[in-house]
Parts: C-alpha cells; structure tokens; sequence
C-alpha cells in the first residue's frame, strides 16, 4: 500500500473474498500472453503464504467444474527445506518437462526468501543480482501457462519511486509490465470477520480478549498499519494495559518486537543489550530517512549510510542482522526502511516529545501520523502550538495617525526569525504546568489563562523550561506587532488578520463581557489567533510614553526608570479602536487582572 495515506482512502479496492474465485473463474482461464504473470505484494504477516495455500486448495476441489482435466497446479517455496544445502527453486521448475508446464499453473511462494537473490560476488552489485535474478525465473517459468509469485513489498520499489507499474524484462526482449492494483482487506466488516474466526463466536472464555482485541482495532481505525496490528493482536491483548491512546499501541508493538529479535539472535545476557542497540539503531535510522525524506522524497536509507550510522553511535550490531525483521527491514539492496511507514513516524514523533528543537523544526507535511502521535503524547503543550515568524524589515506604530501619542512616532524596525505561539497560553495549559488556575472565568479550559502579572508568566516560563529544556520567553513589543500584522505575509489590515474586527477578536461589543476560548476567530496571514481582543497580551518590554529612542533590532527596550510593562493587543472589555495591531497599553508587572493574559515565543 502506498505509503503516505492509509490505503483505504488512498487506492482501488477489491472485495478479498472474490480474489480466488477471480484467480480460478477468470485469470486462469484467459489465454493472454500478457496476463501470464500475477506478482503478490505484501508485508509481512499479511498471508500471502495463507492465500497460496488457499487458492491451492481451492483449485483442486472437487467444486471446481471450472478446472480443465488435463490442467494442474504445482505450489513450490523459494525457501527451501535445508537452508545449509539449498535446492534452486529454477532446478525444480526444470525437472518439470514442456508438455506437463504447458498445462501447469505455477504457484511460487516468498520471492524475498529465495537464497540466490543476492550477491555473493563483490563484482557484482545487489542491484544487478536482484534483475538478473528476477530475469532468470521469468524466463524459466515462461513454459508455464500462468505464474503466481508472492513477495514482501519492500523487494520492490516503493509508491515514490515508480507509480502503478512494475518491469519484468522478457526473455526474447521488451518488458512485461505489471499494473498495480490495490487490495485493502481491513474494512470494520472484514476485521469483524477476523475477530470472530480468532476468538470464536460461542467460545465464552475468550470473550474479555475479543472485547479488548476490538477496543484497540476501533482505536487503531486510521492507521496504516492496521493489517500489523491484526498480525500482533494477541501482544497487545495479553498485556494488562489500558491502551488510550494510539502511540501506546505502538509502544507496545515494539517492545514484543525488540523482545522477539533479541531472542531470536542473541542468548542470555546478551539479549538486553541487543534490544538496546537495535532500539536505538531503529530510532537513529529513522532521523535519517527523515531527512532523505526531506532532501530526496525517499523512505528508505542507502546501505552505506546504515553501516555509517552503526559506526558513528557506537552501536555494536552488524547492518545486515536487520534484513528481513517484522518492522525494521532491509531490501535486496539492503536499502534499510520501516515495514510500515508509521512505524517510522512513531520513532520521529518519539523524538519530537523528547526534543522540542526538533519539533520546532519538523515539516509535518506528509507526515500526519507523526503529528498525531505527537499531539497524543504531548497533548497540552507541544511544538505544534508555534508558528516559525521569518524576520524581515516593518514600520511599526500608527500608519493611521488616529491612535494617542504613545503609538508614534512611525519607525523602521528589523526582526530576526523566531518562533510564537498560536494562542495565548490558555488555563489548561497553566495548569498543566502550574497545578493551579488562577483566572477569573474559570470551567473553560481553551479560554485564556487570565489574572497573571508580569511576574507569574515568568514564573511559568521558568517551570516550562525546567520540564521542557527549552528558553521560552516572552515576545519582545516589536516582536508582537510585527507577528500580529503577518509578517513578510501582511496585508496591512487594521486588525490581526481583518480590517473587520468582528472577524478577528473579541472586544466589548462581541465578547458577552467574557473571555472567549482562543482559536474561535479568523487567524491572521501567519495562522496566529487572538492578536486583536480576548486578553491583553504582556510583553517582555518596559513602558516609554513614545517610540522615541526606540530599539530599531527587535529587542526589548528595558532601559530607563519606568517600572510598568507594554501590554499589546486589547480585549473583550474594550472598543475595537483598542484591539488595533498598532494599539499599545502598558499595567504595571505585579498587576492580576481578568482581561490580561499572554503569549510566548521561541527562538532556537
């Protein structure tokens, strides 16, 4: 399945029910040089072995009037029963003579498992293994009157790099092209199905695991690795946990899954450490794909690269032990890449809630999985709530010449990037930090958090960095204004955002004398909330009766002997006149009332 969207939204779709009787009644049946081959995509655990058998089976029943008398089916394995001594599959596909192919549909099962796939000559390259490969069994299977092959999806070029077809060069030139089509068998009715069969529709004792196996699949609804989830459901049915949000089910699945590795090619002590190792080679291989993402729109990272990230992390585990794992894997390139891409995205949003500089700087475009479970793990306070201001040259004061003396005289000001939050801090946020509410119109938790001096902003912007690591602070008054007009996006509204206040804020005549929850209006050009009413806003500058002297940098003016603070912005209890961008009002620093509020911002 393509590996951006989940693919019940992304692709054609095929009841899987009908699949075989489609093989037997129709493909089998067309004599059409051009529809000889079927490739089988899939990732691990999604039957692909299960559905051979199955159309096996099927093909040899004694309900199946549609089988010719003189027509066969062989099913043969790559794999091959003594791994020490293997049999070439192509040997076996030999010893059938002409007469016998020519009436035989060919059943061949775990192309990724075939022992002769890769190079084993330095001369030459995966790649050029990998076609030649590939060619050879095409050109030995082309006697047989239809072939089936089943492969692992990651030996094949994913949805970025070919669109819709696959090559497969012909023997006597040309190429045959197979068309993608997409099967998703993990509709809620087909799930149902599966939960039934598994756990038994009269089988009372397994009730409780059924009850919770389809409490996580609900949970999982959106997920691209729902058929994973499926392949590992007892792992998460068997742990005595509450799984409330999607990202624990991950958790979880990669726990079971270091914990099967470890014990698959370590013993004893060494298993621990293993797990950590291929914990951390996991989660290291996923910054960089990240950026390859960035750079090149690939998922995967290059052998090289993987071999250089083992070397560089001191990690003590050999590149070429992850070929073939459940979730991290390797391709017959060993280009190294997630089984799922949203296993990939659970490693990156694990390191965007553990490093908020890297969440400042993540594109979560493309990426929404990760944005989810971010916003899960961090669900209060998190990088998603900031906007990146890019900084740039603005006249600051009143362009209009209808506000008082302390909004001029007019002047040029520079402001270096930074980052600024979205809203104003709201009471869920303070608390969540504080373990308080201080405001006045309480019960609202996505109103703004109100009746905070100066001071106590700095005392949360004090415990936020202690349970952060990051400097927050607040923006400075050129910083604020030059973020509510939008930036190098402005449009020169008289408002943040509008020319219409009603459109933007919450003032006197809108507001029903009380602070409204933040994100409930227009946003300006940046995506900023709330610049214009609701709260006054603080910011980090001291009170001058005029912009006379004024710092022309961005920075804060803290110079001279007034002690009060600028607050910017207006709010619900006055006129729109004062909910201006270019409006400014100053409270001293120890003053609560019910009508300021504030914002912060971020500079890396």
């Amino acid at each position: 399945p393509n590996r951006y969207d989940n693919p019940d939204e992304a692709h054609k779709h095929n009841d899987p029910r009908k699949l075989i009787p489609f093989m037997i009644k129709k493909s089998f049946n067309e004599k059409v040089e051009n529809e000889k081959f079927y490739l089988i995509l899939a990732d691990s655990g999604m039957g692909k072995t299960a559905f051979m058998v199955n159309l096996y089976m099927a093909y040899h029943s004694i309900f199946n009037f549609r089988r010719k008398q003189n027509q066969h089916m062989r099913l043969f394995r790559f794999q091959p029963p003594d791994i020490e001594n293997p049999v070439d599959i192509i040997d076996r596909m030999k010893a059938i003579k002409d007469e016998e192919a020519k009436n035989t549909i060919l059943l061949l099962d775990g192309l990724d498992e075939d022992p002769f796939i890769l190079s084993k000559d330095p001369a030459i390259s995966d790649d050029e293994a990998f076609v030649a490969r590939l060619n050879k069994i095409v050109s030995n299977s082309i006697r047989f009157c239809d072939v089936v092959i089943t492969c692992r999806t990651q030996y094949f070029p994913q949805q970025e790099l070919q669109d819709y077809e696959i090559n497969i060069r012909k023997p006597n030139g040309g190429f045959y092209k197979l068309n993608k089509y997409y099967i998703f068998p993990f509709s809620d009715q087909e799930v149902s199905k599966y939960l039934r069969k598994k756990y038994g529709v009269m089988k009372f004792w397994n009730w409780s695991k059924k009850e919770k196996a389809k409490k996580l699949v609900e949970n999982a609804h959106k997920l691209m690795s729902r058929p994973m989830l499926l392949s590992y459901l007892n792992d998460l049915v068997i742990e005595e946990k509450a799984y409330r949000y999607s990202y624990q089910i991950y958790e979880t699945l990669i726990e079971k899954w270091l914990i099967r590795e470890s014990e698959k090619w370590k013993k004893g002590k060494e298993q621990e450490q293993f797990r950590t190792n291929l914990c951390k080679l996991s989660r290291e291989t996923a910054l960089h794909i990240y950026q390859n993402w960035q750079s090149s729109g690939v998922l995967y990272l290059s052998k090289n690269d993987a071999f250089q990230i083992a070397e560089n992390h001191g990690i003590e585990l050999h590149p070429e032990e992850v070929k073939g794992k459940s979730l991290l894997t390797c391709d017959p390139l060993l280009n190294w890449k997630f089984a799922h891409k949203s296993i990939l995205e659970y490693f990156l949003a694990k390191e965007c809630d553990e490093n908020w500089k890297f969440a400042f700087g993540f594109k979560f475009v493309g990426m929404d999985m990760v944005e989810h479970f971010y916003e899960e793990m961090t669900p209060v306070f998190n990088a998603t709530n900031f906007v990146k201001v890019v900084g740039g040259t603005f006249q600051m004061g009143d362009e209009h010449n209808d506000l008082h003396g302390a909004c001029h005289p007019i002047h040029h000001v520079t402001v270096s990037d930074f980052y600024i939050a979205k809203t104003t801090v709201t009471q869920k946020q303070w608390y969540e930090i504080m373990g308080s509410n201080p405001s006045h119109f309480k019960g609202c938790d996505d109103c703004p958090v109100e009746k905070v001096s100066w001071h106590d902003a700095q005392a949360f912007i004090k415990k936020l960095k202690e349970k952060t690591g990051v400097s927050f602070r607040l923006p400075t008054e050129a910083e604020w204004e030059y973020a509510a007009r939008g930036g190098l996006k402005s449009k020169r509204y008289r408002y943040s955002g509008s020319d219409h206040s009603e459109e933007v804020g919450w003032y006197r005549e809108n507001s029903n004398r009380k602070t409204q929850p933040v994100a409930t209006q227009r946003p300006n050009e940046l995506g900023i909330y709330d610049m214009s009413g609701n709260v006054w806003e603080w910011c980090l500058d001291n009170w001058y009766d005029s912009y006379k002297g004024a710092p022309t940098d961005g920075s804060a003016w803290e110079t001279g002997a007034s002690s009060y603070r600028v607050v910017r912005g207006g709010s619900w209890t006055y006129d729109a006149l004062r909910c201006r961008s270019a409006r400014r009002s100053n409270s001293a620093p120890d003053t609560r009332r019910y009508d300021i509020g504030f914002r912060l911002v971020f500079i890396p």
